[in-house]
């Protein structure tokens, strides 16, 4: 049940230090979970013919050190579970000497397109739920409270570019709208250790956008508004460059 893939660090996927970004981390393992799904028998083509689809929901990351550009990660992927209507996934990525350089764990909805309704993971359509899995980290992403204190940062309107093939903000553009929210001098000494990320609500071409942000002790709270309804809500921590 496990599936791992490779990929180098290119020049377009670091920051200013060469490291890659975590937008860029969160990318692969969206990647990887897909060609996984695919190789499961429940991949993009057999749910197009299906009226299915997964969805991403909640994403829990943890970066230990992040590769540099020129190097080579491994990403190694499981399914590890069920959480009510949710399907966990977990992952590790590696250096190219097996050392972990960070964990995540997610959680999926199995979605009818016809109805717009999920799917239960006891249907029986489903066929690899594992029994006593290892896990990447052991609690799952939770579910995250509304930010009471917050401050608009920035605003602007969905563009064509943001748009995935289900024609709504790839969920990659919010993890980038989360990210553009802290002052440049913090970004230029500072990378982010761990992410929680709740997909609360769909995104489309036009909709206005607002960022918000609220600092809590040592860690940043994030959401990202439209039409006065949170459609992703978000945590972050964040360490001193080394």
């Amino acid at each position: 049940m496990e599936y791992t893939e490779q990929f180098r660090i290119y020049s377009y996927e670091v920051d200013m230090t060469n490291r890659a970004t975590l937008q860029t981390i969160c990318q692969y393992l969206q990647e990887v979970a897909s060609n996984h799904a695919e190789k499961l028998g429940f991949g993009m083509t057999w749910l197009l013919s299906n009226q299915r689809t997964w969805m991403l929901s909640r994403l829990k990351v943890n970066m230990f050190s992040y590769p540099r550009v020129g190097e080579d990660i491994i990403i190694k992927t499981w399914p590890s579970g069920v959480e009510r209507f949710f399907l966990l996934r977990d992952f590790l990525i590696m250096n190219k000497n097996g050392e972990v350089l960070g964990a995540a764990v997610s959680s999926w909805v199995y979605m009818n397109l016809e109805t717009h309704r999920p799917v239960h993971p006891s249907s029986g359509e489903i066929s690899f739920i594992p029994e006593n899995p290892e896990r990447a980290i052991e609690e799952n992403p939770g579910k995250l409270k509304a930010s009471e204190n917050s401050e608009e940062i920035i605003a602007f309107q969905v563009r064509y570019n943001d748009l995935d093939m289900n024609n709504h903000v790839n969920n990659i553009k919010y993890i980038e709208w989360i990210l553009e929210c802290l002052d440049p001098e913090f970004r230029k000494t500072h990378i982010p250790a761990e992410i929680t990320i709740n997909f609360l609500a769909e995104a489309l071409y036009g909709h206005g956008i607002s960022a918000h942000l609220e600092k809590n002790e040592e860690i940043y709270a994030h959401t990202i508004i439209s039409n006065d309804k949170d459609i992703c809500r978000a945590e972050t921590r964040w360490t001193t460059l080394q």
